[in-house]
């Protein structure tokens, strides 16, 4: 399996797909801001906080 190689780490950000990721990353994670702020204890912030982190990783992972 053979992935692209960029020549600068930048060069993938530019990309309007991983933008549009991003994109989505920043709204689930203000999503989950709210939610955190909602719930305001502390198992249940560290839960979502950790739900939220393996999302951000899922969504933004550059294999296919």
């Amino acid at each position: 399996m053979s992935r692209r190689r960029y020549r600068y780490d930048d060069e993938r950000r530019r990309k309007p797909g991983y933008r549009a990721k991003k994109s989505i990353v920043r709204d689930l994670w203000l999503g989950a801001g709210v939610l955190m702020i909602a719930l305001s204890q502390p198992a249940a912030v560290f839960i979502v906080a950790l739900a939220t982190t393996f999302a951000s990783f899922m969504i933004l992972d550059e294999t296919s």
